[in-house]
């Protein structure tokens, strides 16, 4: 059984994919995984949509009681760890509760891709729980042109391109599926699941292999050395690449933005000693075997 915490009470409801809730006496703000809902606020990087716009319209009705109130809801994680342990591992690069919403026994998640609102977003990994009923409600919802799927919804105004987005969520979450495979056996971290275990590993300068993202590529030069930001403001990982730009280190610098940045594989297992440095964890690179698409052999 997947871990489960019952009647939360709803405080706001942002958009289709995002809500806030009351939990422990503080107020937490979920992102539901598996789903991505178009945008219908204006100022991130993807395009405002007409099917956006409907979305969070939906959502607010979806989940307001009949005297006007916000409904209470369950929220369900990936896994079945206890209540505690969930908490702290199921966070997104914002701190964001990473969970499954479930509403007078409907799971909210499901919902949005059945109606045609949400693709099924692997981009980050596939649902442990719910991994065939979410692929079958997208084909279904693909052969009847429901929403976000219908060319009209969207019609004259910039949209999403799902012909390339799909097969590269679809590459990305083959390789978080390769990773969670070889998880119990590789002895690899993975920076968000296992952030503890990096952070005391680095105060005593331990070798280790994390398994992590660097769709981002290089972040910043610094006097001819490169730093990456690995991680996020929740997880923090530096790769710090000394004397980037000389001829030596070219192949590490062209290995990450041809192979691992922009639209290439992102994921990666990066190995080294982490230490600490200014307070985060921090691995130098000098070779690009620190850098490989497979977890170590043991």
């Amino acid at each position: 059984m997947a871990t489960r915490i019952p009647n939360l009470q709803i405080t706001k409801v942002v958009d289709g994919d995002s809500i806030k809730i009351s939990i422990n006496g503080q107020t937490e703000a979920l992102r539901l995984i598996c789903v991505d809902t178009e945008e219908s606020h204006p100022g991130g990087s993807k395009p405002v949509t007409a099917a956006g716009k409907a979305g969070t319209e939906m959502a607010k009705k979806y989940f307001t009681t009949a005297d006007g109130g916000l409904a209470q809801i369950d929220i369900e994680f990936d896994t079945d760890d206890s209540v505690e342990v969930a908490l702290q591992k199921h966070r997104d690069n914002y701190g964001r509760l990473l969970c499954y919403v479930h509403k007078d026994g409907e799971n909210y998640n499901l919902k949005l891709i059945e109606e045609g609102w949400s693709p099924y977003f692997v981009k980050y990994g596939r649902s442990r729980l719910y991994h065939r009923q979410m692929t079958e409600a997208e084909s279904a919802a693909k052969a009847y042109n429901l929403m976000i799927w219908n060319p009209i919804i969207n019609a004259k105004i910039p949209s999403r391109n799902y012909a390339n987005l799909l097969p590269w969520w679809s590459m990305r979450g083959s390789i978080v599926e390769e990773f969670r495979l070889s998880e119990a056996t590789a002895g690899v971290l993975s920076l968000r699941l296992h952030y503890p275990k990096i952070l005391a590993a680095s105060e005593k300068a331990k070798s280790l292999t994390i398994f992590c993202d660097l769709q981002a590529g290089i972040n910043k030069w610094i006097g001819g050395s490169a730093l990456i930001y690995a991680g996020s403001v929740y997880h923090k990982l530096d790769l710090w690449i000394p004397d980037a730009e000389t001829d030596e280190m070219a192949p590490l610098k062209r290995l990450i933005e041809k192979r691992y940045a922009g639209l290439g594989r992102g994921y990666v297992y990066v190995s080294g000693k982490v230490e600490q440095y200014k307070g985060k964890p921090q691995i130098v690179l000098k070779d690009i075997k620190q850098l490989s698409d497979f977890p170590p052999q043991k």
